[in-house]
């Protein structure tokens, strides 16, 4: 009996003593991985809008239709894809840039370029630059009120706006719940389109 309870001892004090040595390099290393952030996220839209599109002849409207969104984003530079028919793809690489940010309220800024592909009986595509502005204010400890605009003129070669406006509900640290209302209008030399109406979406940081 003596012989287990020294033997208890021995491993008790030798524990002790590796611990006390390895103890602040574990602390250190459990530390990094926990505020260890991938700075990515992806979040997808259930888009249901109106769409109404004239390209070179070629003229589609559709009430109410399924376009599904997509929009990753890595740090401060966002890939947004929307498929709004089977004839019309759009999507949007942009890049923001804080103005400020206090209390879970800020303002951005963020320049953008914006591709319409459209695929009928002819297929055309159009590249179009854009800057824009994005508020956001905390209402409540999980609810933000959100509006973002961004577009750009360039005479007879076209236009794009894109508006958009809308709530997020946050349940969880890394998780969050959209609604809202959008709209994009894009001209360019061989035609135009709209797409707008309700979304609502789902999205998870990493």
């Amino acid at each position: 009996m003596k012989k287990f309870l020294a033997a208890i001892g021995l491993l008790l004090v030798t524990g002790n003593a590796a611990a006390q040595e390895i103890s602040p390099e574990v602390d250190r290393g459990v530390a990094s991985i926990k505020k260890k952030k991938f700075a990515f996220s992806a979040e997808t839209k259930f888009f249901s809008p109106n769409v109404n599109a004239k390209v070179k002849g070629e003229d589609f409207y559709a009430h109410r239709t399924e376009a599904p969104e997509f929009v990753l984003k890595y740090k401060n530079f966002s890939a947004d894809y929307i498929r709004a028919h089977d004839t019309l793809h759009f999507v949007r690489l942009k890049v923001d840039r804080e103005i400020f940010s206090l209390m879970g309220t800020g303002l951005e800024w963020n320049v953008a370029l914006n591709s319409m592909t459209w695929r009928g009986e002819k297929n055309y595509s159009s590249v179009l630059p854009s800057v824009g502005i994005n508020f956001y204010m905390r209402i409540r400890p999980r609810l933000d009120i959100y509006a973002q605009f961004s577009g750009m003129t360039l005479a007879g070669h076209g236009h794009f706006k894109d508006f958009e406006s809308g709530i997020k509900y946050f349940p969880q640290k890394n998780f969050s719940l959209s609604a809202g209302w959008r709209r994009i209008d894009y001209k360019f030399r061989r035609g135009n389109f709209s797409v707008s109406g309700l979304f609502a979406g789902v999205r998870y940081d990493f």
